[in-house]
């Protein structure tokens, strides 16, 4: 009997213990931001990328380029209105055998609920917070240009590119336009939690809509560029 009531009391103690909700005993959230580790701005950070870019000039005029790019995440900068901002250099060779050479510098931030990256002097929000694929954004809600609406397709999932698999990903979809005879506007970026961006793959092309070619999804002008991840790291690593 003495030994059935210990183990009663020392069941009683284990539920008790099981049920403490003390915040101490929490274990954090990976991620208390909802989506902010993917935009990653911590400094010395660098990505390596394959680019693979056609320039459409004129019906059956196009340039292809391949090349590399690099990121690297630099000193942060107040600007007027008291905003802190990181510089990203971008820098490009055309294959690993040549130094890298600076072809443009970026800048980019996180407000509270935004994640802004002004490129080539072009403000553009790269996604909301917290992350919900149920939220939708203008891409250009600072610069003045026509609207468009993003949204999230996927988040914290694996991805999948080359032979690297993203156990925690996002998928952002910047743009699914088309009408199907005159242009198509498809942008797609895909982010890995603590590295940033791992894909960027753009298609703006106009269709030739002479009576020749209408409706045979020619393309006359535009662009298609699709950035890849091929390394990333620390620049004092």
């Amino acid at each position: 009997m003495r030994i059935k009531l210990l183990t009663l009391l020392s069941l009683i103690l284990l539920i008790s213990a099981c049920g403490n909700s003390d915040v101490e005993d929490a274990i954090p959230a990976l991620d208390p931001d909802l989506g902010k580790s993917y935009f990653f701005l911590e400094p010395n950070k660098y990505r390596e990328y394959d680019v693979y870019e056609i320039r459409y000039f004129a019906v059956d005029i196009s340039d292809t380029l391949e090349y590399q790019l690099r990121e690297e995440i630099r000193e942060s900068f107040t600007n007027g209105s008291g905003q802190e901002s990181r510089i990203v250099n971008r820098l490009i060779r055309n294959n690993d055998q040549e130094p890298w050479q600076l072809d443009s510098v970026w800048a980019a931030r996180v407000e509270s609920e935004l994640a802004i990256s002004v490129e080539n002097n072009l403000p553009m929000v790269k996604r909301v917070f917290p992350v919900d694929t149920t939220r939708r954004w203008d891409i250009n809600q600072f610069n003045g240009r026509d609207a468009v609406i993003s949204k999230f397709k996927y988040f914290n999932e694996p991805y999948t590119v080359r032979l690297n698999t993203f156990l925690e990903a996002m998928e952002v979809e910047i743009s699914n336009i088309s009408d199907l005879i005159t242009f198509r506007d498809n942008r797609t970026e895909v982010y890995a939690d603590s590295i940033g961006l791992v894909l960027k793959d753009y298609e703006v092309v106009k269709l030739c809509s002479r009576q020749e070619c209408l409706g045979q999804n020619i393309v006359e002008s535009g662009r298609h560029y699709r950035e890849t991840l091929i390394a990333h790291g620390f620049l004092d690593d």
